[in-house]
C-alpha cells in the first residue's frame, strides 16, 4: 500500500460508529486518508496498513444466540436486561456482575462419558430462529455501507464440551481411548451446527470476521499437548476457518491462557488472527510466527485517576514496541480510552508513513 504521510487534518472527528463503548461513550471516527476497511483489508492481505489496526468495525453479538444472553455478552441496538440462563443446549450459566460473565454451574454434567453425547444432548433448531426480525431490528448497526461487521461465538469446541461434561472429564475424554472417537464425532457434529450459524450471520447480518471463543490454557500451560490438540481440536479449527475463507470471512481467534505451546497447531489451522494473552511471549510470537498469522496485543486498562499524559505516553510506548512488526500486530483500542485510541492511530500513522512497504 502507498505510503501517505501524516497530516494533523486526519484527528478531525467526521462521525461516530454506530455503537458504544462500555463505558457509554461513542466511539469517534476520524478523517483517514483511507477507511478503516481498506486498512484493515490491506493488514489481512500482507500489505502494510497505514496505521495500527485497532477494531474498527461493528461489534454484534445478537439474542437470537441463546448463548449470548447464557454469557452475559449481548451486543445489539437494545440488549435484553438479563444475563445468564441457558444456552442454545440449555445448559445453565451462572452470571456473576463482579467477574462481568458467567459460568457453568459445576457438579452437574449432563454425561461424564462422551460415548453418551448422542442421547443426551439435542441440538438446537437454529432454522426456527426469527433471523430476518433479529436483522431488521439491528438495522443501524448492519447496514453501514464503510464498517465491517464482526461476529463472536462464544463456548467453541473444547469450551463446549467443558460445559456439557465438567473440566475434569472433558480434559479426560480428549485422551481417554474409549472416548476419543466419541468426541471427535461430538466436534464435527458441532462443527455442522457452527457452520449452519455462519451460513445465517453472512446471509442476514453480513458477517465479515467471525471471532471463535474457546480456550486452552491456564496462566501456567495449555490444557493439552499439541499432539493432542492436533489430533482432536485442529481438523475442527480447520475445518471452520477454511468455511469461513469460502466465504470471504475472516477467522479470529479468541483463547486464553499461556498456549503458545500450540503456536505450531494454530498456524496450521489457518486462522487468520489471534489475541494471546499477555502470559504468553508476544515479541516472540511476533518475531517468528507474525508472517503466518496476526496476532493482538492487548491495550492497556486505565484506573478511573489516570491522566492524560497516562494515555498518551502508553499509547506512544505501545508503537515504539510493536510499530516495526506493521505487517504481523494489531490491537482492540476501538472500545478503549478515547485519548488512547486517537493517540495510538497518531503514532502508528506517523512511524507507519515512514515504513518500507512490505508485500508478502
Amino acid at each position: 500500500m502507498k505510503r501517505i504521510p501524516f497530516s494533523k487534518e486526519e484527528l478531525n472527528v467526521v462521525g461516530y460508529y454506530p455503537q458504544t463503548n462500555p463505558q457509554g461513550n461513542k466511539v469517534e471516527k476520524l478523517n483517514t486518508p483511507i477507511s478503516a476497511t481498506e486498512n484493515l483489508k490491506a493488514f489481512i492481505s500482507n500489505r502494510t496498513p497505514l496505521w495500527m489496526p485497532n477494531g474498527e468495525y461493528i461489534t454484534f453479538s445478537p439474542s437470537i444466540i441463546p448463548d449470548n444472553i447464557a454469557r452475559g455478552a449481548v451486543v445489539e441496538i437494545d440488549p435484553p436486561s438479563e444475563k445468564g440462563g441457558k444456552d442454545m443446549f440449555g445448559v445453565e450459566w451462572e452470571y456473576s456482575d463482579l467477574a462481568g460473565g458467567s459460568m457453568v454451574k459445576p457438579g452437574n454434567p449432563l454425561f461424564d462419558d462422551a460415548n453418551d453425547w448422542r442421547s443426551v444432548l439435542k441440538f438446537p433448531d437454529i432454522s426456527s430462529w426469527d433471523w430476518v426480525k433479529c436483522a431488521e431490528a439491528n438495522r443501524e448497526l448492519l447496514e453501514s455501507k464503510e464498517d465491517l461487521v464482526w461476529i463472536t461465538q462464544y463456548t467453541g469446541l473444547f469450551e463446549r464440551l467443558i460445559s456439557f461434561m465438567d473440566f475434569e472429564n472433558a480434559a479426560v475424554a480428549l485422551i481417554d481411548d474409549s472416548q476419543k472417537d466419541a468426541v471427535k464425532e461430538l466436534f464435527s457434529s458441532l462443527c455442522d451446527l457452527y457452520e449452519a450459524l455462519i451460513d445465517h450471520y453472512v446471509e442476514h447480518f453480513n458477517m465479515a470476521g467471525f471471532l471463535f471463543h474457546d480456550d486452552w490454557g491456564s496462566q501456567m500451560a495449555p490444557f493439552f499437548s499439541l499432539s493432542t490438540f492436533r489430533e482432536m481440536i485442529a481438523p475442527y479449527i480447520q475445518r471452520l476457518t477454511s468455511y469461513c475463507h469460502n466465504k470471504s470471512v475472516i477467522f479470529e481467534l479468541h483463547s486464553c491462557g499461556h498456549i503458545e505451546l500450540l503456536i505450531d497447531g494454530i498456524v496450521e489451522c489457518g486462522i487468520d488472527m489471534w489475541r494471546p494473552q499477555p502470559m504468553n511471549d508476544i515479541e516472540y510470537l511476533l518475531e517468528n510466527y507474525g508472517d503466518k498469522l496476526k496476532i493482538g496485543v492487548r491495550q492497556p486498562m486505565f484506573s478511573d485517576d489516570a491522566s492524560d499524559h497516562d494515555k498518551v505516553q502508553a499509547a506512544s510506548e505501545m508503537v515504539s514496541k510493536y510499530g516495526a512488526y506493521a505487517n504481523s500486530v494489531y490491537t482492540m483500542s476501538h472500545f478503549q480510552d478515547p485519548i488512547f485510541r486517537k493517540t495510538l492511530y497518531k503514532e502508528s500513522r506517523i512511524a507507519y508513513s515512514k515504513f518500507k512497504v512490505v508485500e508478502r
